[in-house]
């Protein structure tokens, strides 16, 4: 089944056009102006590339905030940490800058802004690593946080091979590594992202969310992985190269501002394909087993680190494989409590609030079989409200209602036995299934029904007394045999026609035989 999205004014449609026109004019004239500049200043100068690749890269921040902001809720922190995540990548920008143009750095080794740079992967892993659901726990949330911290503190490790904010000589590794750990890092990052849009089974924003992100981090590893490898061969930054650095940002800031905003959670399909399910269970544990693999490569030089983010990922793992594994158990017992309702539901007559005939010819099935195997007597009464239609016609149908329900509850008040069953039958008649009984039993109960429906004193005067009554057939079976049970439900039904036939207001028996329906 579909469920389309809401419709879009045609006030709404101009806007995104407009917007996408405009955005799409911005983003190429950008990227023109800055390729110009780029070719026409001699000789190249770092001083015209950094306010072009800052300007696009704050630029592509203030555009996911502003599509967190307009986005639905579910959606939002997505959104957001994707925001973060450029932030981060601007300030590693900002700190690169600085150290270039300030401190004349060289890109033989690992620097402060490589390691802002590195970890700008970390808001969009945790982004990637969201529940389908959209919904987030907050103890999920805190393991994040945490996960989030001995990443940042793993990586400064295996960057400098020493401890944050500890005095000590730092020895960063060298600039050829960096770019690898950069490369590894770029592709994880999109092929989560590309596993994330492969698994999105809704055409609303949270799609739209990684169809972005999946374009972007595609441009961006192609783009860094070129741009890094350019710089390493020529030790320095050169001409239109840059242009690497500030086109995926670029890409990312137009795709936020011009993509339509989804109004409505999008079209989705029932069930799941398998690729889907496969990647729904993955992903929670995307960001677990990145942090294993940071913990297996620091734990060769730096032992007590590369141990503590190795612990820290399958203690997170243990507790969210625990509170994922209760939180299946609790729905399977909702669930299973819920179907027994339902089927307590479709076992019970609506209005006496007894069984019903689907639940009555189950039981008699089940305790036919039974008897069978215990060789033990089975019982079997139908029970007729005495004049039943004349009161409905006289007094009207709610009336009716009223006295079968008062009837039906002094008939269940004489079945003393769990193990025994009254149902309406149909209409006015009521059946009851009294298992490992006799003759002499059934008709003990028998008359225990009649005395509780006359001690109701429900008016109705009729030619066999002033009150409702009720005429009862019995058929026992001793012993069961291969024969089909519907024999012992003719016959007590030919039993409670003799009742009627012999004045009403009575019991009679007729013992179990095979007979011909009529």
């Amino acid at each position: 089944m579909l469920c389309a999205d809401w419709p879009v004014s045609p006030i709404a449609t101009r806007e995104n056009t407009l917007r996408r026109t405009h955005g799409l004019f911005l983003g190429a004239g950008f990227l023109l102006l800055y390729g110009l500049c780029l070719a026409m200043v001699k000789p190249y100068s770092m001083a015209v590339s950094y306010p072009f690749q800052l300007a696009a890269a704050y630029a592509a921040v203030a555009a996911c905030a502003w599509r967190a902001m307009k986005a639905r809720s579910p959606v939002q922190l997505g959104w957001w940490l994707v925001s973060l995540s450029l932030l981060l990548w601007a300030a590693g920008l900002s700190v690169s800058a600085w150290e270039d143009l300030g401190q004349h750095a060289t890109v033989d080794f690992a620097k402060l802004s490589d390691l802002i740079y590195f970890l700008f992967g970390v808001p969009l892993l945790v982004a990637l690593s969201l529940p389908a659901s959209g919904r987030e726990e907050k103890l999920f949330a805190w393991l994040d946080g945490l996960q989030a911290a001995i990443t940042a503190c793993a990586i400064y490790v295996a960057m400098f091979s020493s401890l944050p904010f500890v005095h000590g000589s730092n020895k960063p590794i060298s600039a050829s590594l960096l770019a690898q750990a950069y490369n590894g890092e770029n592709l994880l990052l999109a092929s989560a992202a590309t596993l994330r849009l492969l698994a999105e089974q809704t055409s609303g924003e949270r799609r739209r969310l990684y169809g972005l992100l999946t374009g972007f981090l595609w441009c961006y590893a192609i783009c860094a992985g070129w741009y890094n490898q350019t710089t390493i061969a020529l030790q320095e930054q050169v001409g239109l190269y840059d242009l690497l650095v500030a086109l995926p940002v670029t890409v990312l800031a137009v795709g936020a501002l011009c993509v339509p905003l989804a109004t409505s959670d999008g079209d989705y399909t029932v069930e799941k394909r398998t690729l889907s399910e496969l990647i729904d269970g993955i992903v929670p544990v995307l960001y677990t087993f990145a942090l294993l693999t940071l913990g297996v490569f620091v734990i060769r030089t730096h032992f007590y680190w590369g141990a503590t983010a190795l612990v820290v990922a399958l203690a997170v793992f243990v507790i969210r494989s625990t509170v994922l594994h209760s939180r299946l158990l609790r729905s399977e017992l909702a669930l299973r409590e819920a179907h027994d309702r339902l089927e307590e539901i479709a076992l019970t007559d609506a209005l006496t609030c007894v069984a019903n005939r689907r639940s009555f010819d189950r039981k008699l099935q089940e305790e036919w079989s039974r008897s069978r195997r215990s060789h033990a007597p089975l019982s079997l009464l139908l029970i007729d409200i005495d004049f039943f239609k004349p009161l409905n016609d006289r007094l009207g149908h709610q009336a009716g209602d009223q006295c079968l329900v008062r009837v039906a509850a002094a008939l269940q008040s004489t079945m003393l036995r769990n193990g025994d069953l009254l149902a309406r039958y149909g209409g006015e008649e009521f059946a009851a299934i009294l298992a490992d009984t006799h003759r002499d039993g059934a008709e003990e109960v028998a008359a225990r029904m009649q005395a509780a429906v006359r001690e109701l004193k429900v008016a109705h005067a009729t030619a066999i007394g002033e009150f409702v009554s009720v005429s009862i057939g019995i058929s026992t079976c001793e012993e069961a045999e291969a024969e089909a049970f519907e024999w012992l439900v003719e016959t007590a039904d030919r039993a409670l026609y003799l009742a009627k036939a012999r004045g009403r207001n009575r019991v009679e028996h007729i013992p179990y035989q095979r007979v011909e329906t009529r």
